[in-house]
């Protein structure tokens, strides 16, 4: 087994590294720094190396994905608990980072997200769930909430390879009701959901931003909202950059009984 190493170290993420036929460990140590190490029988531990992740403590983990779907072209992510994380590569024994420090989330209650490993290969998709960390709900016999589970793919962009976050197919599993709208000509005096009651919504739109300098949702009094000048992606008191693809964006909101969830451009 393991001893205590360092300050604070916990949060193990294991995982089987096939190429090496050994156990790889992701481990929290203290501050920003983390360590990997590697097993032949799971209670031998042989430390490797070591990663930092400015501003990010605890809570690691360490996949492989393919890029653009291509099998033979995979690369490495190291995250951290807030989001934080790197792509690159990873040889068994060291994780080398090949980009900036990335964030695919930038809500204010996502925290210690993990991702589950060996969902049968005919299936292959990377799934992770993360903590909505503190939620309050008065009169509830319970506090925090789990956020939706998403599927992570690697994608080109023209800013380099990204992590891409979305809600997991299955979720369609679970619409009771469907409403669709096909070229409609948005604004204040044409409000197309003005009808539309309930507490439970998964939202996709597709956004022409034409000549509009705003465009969003209002959904249970709080405003999900798209700024065309400054490109800012809004929401519950969250902003982010959201660059339009030929002047058009596209939003999924997931709306729960305490919570909302938004995803830009595919999950980017």
């Amino acid at each position: 087994m393991l001893g205590h190493i360092i300050g604070s170290n916990r949060d193990p993420k294991v995982i089987w590294h096939e190429p090496t036929e050994k156990w790889i460990m992701a481990l929290y140590l203290d501050g920003n720094d983390y360590a990997l190490f590697s097993s032949p029988n799971l209670k031998e531990w042989t430390r490797l190396s070591d990663i930092n992740l400015p501003n990010t403590s605890e809570c690691p983990d360490i996949f492989e994905l393919p890029v653009d779907s291509d099998p033979n072209n995979k690369k490495w992510v190291f995250w951290g608990a807030n989001g934080n994380h790197y792509i690159g590569t990873f040889d068994g024994k060291i994780f080398k980072a090949e980009s900036e420090l990335l964030r695919t989330d930038f809500g204010a209650n996502f925290y210690a997200a993990q991702t589950w490993s060996d969902i049968p290969k005919s299936d292959g998709r990377r799934i992770q769930i993360a903590w909505m960390n503190g939620g309050k709900y008065p009169d509830m016999p319970f506090n925090q909430q789990m956020t939706f589970p998403v599927e992570l793919t690697l994608r080109t962009t023209p800013y380099g390879i990204r992590l891409f976050r979305k809600p997991i197919k299955e979720i369609e599993n679970i619409h009771q009701k469907e409403y669709f709208w096909q070229d409609q000509i948005l604004s204040p005096k044409n409000d197309i959901l003005s009808g539309i009651k309930g507490e439970l919504f998964n939202i996709y739109a597709e956004i022409d931003l034409y000549k509009s300098s705003e465009v969003g949702f209002v959904i249970h009094g709080e405003k999900v909202q798209y700024n065309k000048e400054s490109k800012q992606l809004s929401c519950l008191g969250r902003s982010v950059l959201l660059e339009p693809i030929d002047n058009k964006i596209s939003l999924q909101i997931l709306v729960d009984r305490t919570s909302i969830e938004v995803f830009g451009n595919d999950g980017l």
